[in-house]
C-alpha cells in the first residue's frame, strides 16, 4: 500500500474480491493509523459508550445492556452509519488452537443478522487465513447436542453456522458467524467507529502544547490547554480528542528523552475534563463535572449533556507525556448549534515568580517558630482589585500553602497578624487562594511547606484585575547581625516579661517575636488556639517608662503570625541612664493556655546584648 503520483492517491493490490477491500482497508487503518478513525469502545466501566483505546473487558459484560446495545448497532449498521471491529485479548496457545481465534487481534464485522431469535455477527479475519472459529459446545447454545461420552468441559470442534444469506461471502476463508453471546465470552473489545456526517453542526480547534518545561504531576490546571464550549440550545455534544502523530525523528528524540527521564510508558495519557457554568479558565480539579478517563490514545471522546446558553469550561489533562511539544485537534459534534473557542482568564494581569524552599528556608506551617522564614513576596495593588495567588510544586510531590497579609508599610522580610486570605488546608503539589475585592495597598505573600525541611523549587503565579508589582523579599536583611534571646515563657498568673537590653555605639534594630510551640495543632496545620502577644520597646521603668515603638497599633496580635517592631534607634546613653527593656505582654484568659514559648530575635546595625527574661507584676 503505496501513494502513487503527484496526487498522492492510494494504489491497492487485493488478490481476491474487490467488495472486500474495504474491509482490510479499515482493520489495518484502525491498528496502524488510528488517528484516522474515531474509536469508540463499549466499557463496563462507564455509563455510556466512550471513545477510547483502553481496552474494554467484554468478557466481563454483565453490566452492559446487550439487547439495547445490538439494537442501537443493528439500526445503525443498516443505514451505513457505522462500522464495527472485534478485538481478542491475551490467550494462550491452547485456547487460541481450541477457539480458532488469534490472541490479540483485531477482526472486521462485516454483516449483522437476527436469525432463529439469535442476534449474530458475520466476522471477517483481515489476514484471511483458512480456518476460523470453532465453538465450544459445552459453553455455547449447540451444547445440548454434547454426547454423553464426552468429558465435562471438552473441547468439541465443530465448524461455526453460516448464514445462506450472505453465500459465497461467508464461505471466504477467515469468515464465520457468531452469537453476540459468544462475542461477549471471547472477544474483550468492541469498536464502534461512527459515521460523523450524523452531526449536523461541528466546530474544530488545532492547538499545540509544549511541555518542555511543564510543572510536575501535580500541577494544577491553570497552565494546561482550556476551552469554552456554549450551546444555543439543550443537547447533547460529542467533544473528541486526537492527538497528532510526530514525525519519526522528532518521535524518536522526544520518546528517549522522556524514558531517560525514569518514566516507563512511551505514549503516556491524556483526558478531558469538563466544568459546567463556568467558561473562564480552570486551576483546580475540585468542582470538576465530567471526566473522562486516561487513555494512550491517539483519540478520546466525552459526551456531554449541554444546557441552553450555559457556558461551560472544557480542560486537556495528561499524565506521563514526554516533554516535548505536541499538536492536538479538539472537535465537538452536536445536531445544535454551539460555540467552541479558547476559554479566556477572569484575571486581566498576571506576574508569575520562580522560587525554591532551601535547607535554610523550608520553615514549616504557621506553627512553627521560624514560619516568617519561608519565602516571601510583596504585593503592591494600585487600586482595588479581586487577587488570586496559585502556588505549584516543579519539583516534590509534598504539600504546600500560600498566605496574603496586611504590610502596612511595615517591614518586608515578616509575617503579620493581619491575614487578607489564604489557600485554606496544605495540599499536595499546589495551592491556591482567591480573594474578592482586596484594597489598594501593600501586601506580604508567604509560600510554605506543612513540615520543615521539605525543599523543592516551586511557581507562584499571582492574578489580579488592576496593574501590580510584586518583588521577592530577602528573608534576612543585608549588613545586620542577628541576636536570639533566650525562649521567654510565661507562668500561670504572669502576663508580662521583660529583658534589657545594651549596645556600645548607636544602633538602628528590629525585635520579631513569634510563638515556638503550642500543645497541639488543629485543622490544616494551623494554630489550635490564637496567642495574643504584644512586643514593645520601653526605656526607663516604673512612673517614667516611655514606650519607644510597640508592635502593631499598641493592640495584641496573634504571636503565631509573628509579631514585631521595626527601625528603632538606640543610644547608649539611653542604655546606661535609664536602661532600654524588650517587653512581652500576654493577653486574654490566662488560665486558657498552655506552656507556650516565645521565640525572639533582634536585627540590629550592630552587636547588641540582652539579658535574661524576668517577670513583671
Amino acid at each position: 500500500m503505496v501513494a502513487g503520483g503527484k496526487s498522492l492517491s492510494m494504489t491497492v493490490s487485493q488478490h481476491r474480491k474487490d467488495l472486500e477491500l474495504f474491509t482490510c482497508l479499515i482493520e489495518i487503518t484502525r491498528v496502524y493509523c488510528g488517528q484516522l478513525l474515531l474509536k469508540r469502545h463499549i466499557s463496563r466501566f462507564e455509563g455510556d459508550m466512550i471513545f477510547q483505546e483502553v481496552t474494554p473487558d467484554l468478557t466481563s459484560g454483565d453490566e452492559i445492556d446487550r439487547a439495547a446495545l445490538w439494537c442501537r448497532i443493528l439500526k445503525a449498521f443498516g443505514f451505513g452509519d457505522v462500522l464495527v471491529t472485534l478485538g481478542t485479548g491475551r490467550m494462550s496457545n491452547v485456547e487460541s488452537e481450541n477457539t480458532g481465534l488469534t490472541s490479540e487481534h483485531d477482526y472486521a464485522v462485516i454483516d449483522l443478522a437476527e436469525r432463529n431469535g439469535k442476534r449474530m455477527l458475520l466476522i471477517k479475519n483481515p489476514w484471511s487465513q483458512p480456518g476460523g472459529w470453532t465453538v465450544n459446545v459445552t459453553t455455547t447454545d449447540e451444547a445440548a447436542d454434547t454426547t454423553n461420552d464426552e468429558e465435562p468441559g471438552s473441547f468439541r470442534k465443530v465448524e461455526a453456522q453460516r448464514d445462506a444469506r450472505v453465500g459465497e461471502r461467508c464461505s471466504e476463508p477467515g469468515n464465520f458467524w457468531m452469537d453476540i453471546n459468544d462475542v461477549f465470552q471471547y472477544f474483550e473489545s468492541l469498536y464502534l467507529n461512527w459515521n460523523p456526517g450524523l452531526f449536523s453542526h461541528r466546530e474544530d480547534i488545532h492547538f499545540s502544547w509544549n511541555l518542555s518545561n511543564a510543572n510536575g504531576p501535580w500541577a494544577s490546571f491553570w497552565s494546561k490547554p482550556q476551552f469554552k464550549i456554549q450551546s444555543r440550545a439543550a443537547g447533547v455534544a460529542w467533544l473528541v480528542l486526537s492527538r497528532h502523530f510526530q514525525s519519526g525523528a522528532h518521535a524518536a528524540k522526544s520518546v528517549a528523552k522522556h524514558l531517560s527521564a525514569g518514566h516507563t510508558d512511551e505514549t503516556g495519557f491524556v483526558s478531558l475534563y469538563l466544568f459546567d457554568g463556568r467558561g473562564d479558565r480552570v486551576y483546580l480539579a475540585d468542582e470538576c463535572a465530567i471526566r473522562a478517563p486516561y487513555v494512550d490514545s491517539p483519540n478520546l471522546l466525552l459526551k456531554v449533556d449541554l444546557q441552553k446558553d450555559i457556558p461551560y469550561t472544557l480542560v486537556v489533562s495528561e499524565q506521563d507525556l514526554p516533554r516535548s511539544s505536541h499538536s492536538f485537534t479538539l472537535c465537538a459534534y452536536s445536531v445544535q448549534p454551539m460555540d467552541l473557542s479558547r476559554a479566556q482568564d477572569k484575571y486581566r494581569s498576571h506576574v508569575v515568580h520562580d522560587g525554591a524552599w532551601t535547607p535554610a528556608s523550608a520553615s514549616g506551617n504557621a506553627s512553627s517558630h521560624a514560619y516568617c522564614k519561608n519565602p516571601q513576596f510583596s504585593l503592591t495593588l494600585s487600586q482595588s482589585s479581586d487577587v488570586s495567588l496559585l502556588l505549584e510544586l516543579r519539583s516534590g510531590d509534598f504539600p504546600v500553602h500560600v498566605k496574603l497579609l496586611r504590610a502596612d508599610g511595615r517591614s518586608a522580610r515578616v509575617t503579620f497578624r493581619d491575614v487578607v486570605g489564604d489557600s485554606g488546608e496544605y495540599r499536595k503539589g499546589h495551592a491556591l487562594a482567591e480573594m474578592s475585592e482586596v484594597p489598594n495597598g501593600q501586601y506580604i505573600i508567604v509560600c510554605s511547606t506543612f513540615e520543615q525541611g521539605q525543599v523543592g523549587e516551586f511557581t507562584l503565579c499571582i492574578g489580579t484585575m488592576a496593574d501590580c508589582v510584586v518583588e521577592r523579599i530577602s528573608t534576612t536583611p543585608a549588613g545586620q547581625f542577628m541576636h536570639r534571646l533566650g525562649v521567654a515563657f510565661f507562668k500561670p498568673g504572669i502576663d508580662r516579661l521583660r529583658a534589657s537590653l545594651r549596645c556600645s555605639r548607636l544602633t538602628r534594630l528590629s525585635v520579631v517575636a513569634q510563638v515556638q510551640w503550642a500543645e497541639g495543632l488543629g485543622e490544616n496545620g494551623q494554630p489550635s488556639s490564637d496567642v495574643p502577644l504584644r512586643l514593645s520597646l520601653e526605656h526607663g521603668q516604673g512612673s517614667t517608662c516611655q514606650t519607644l515603638a510597640s508592635s502593631g497599633t499598641d493592640d495584641f496580635s496573634n504571636a503565631h503570625y509573628g509579631t514585631h517592631v521595626s527601625d528603632v534607634d538606640i543610644q547608649p546613653l539611653m542604655c546606661s541612664q535609664r536602661g532600654v527593656w524588650i517587653v512581652l505582654e500576654r493577653g486574654g484568659l490566662l488560665d486558657t493556655y498552655g506552656p507556650e514559648g516565645i521565640d525572639v530575635e533582634v536585627h540590629s546595625d550592630t552587636r547588641i546584648e540582652t539579658g535574661t527574661w524576668h517577670e513583671l507584676p
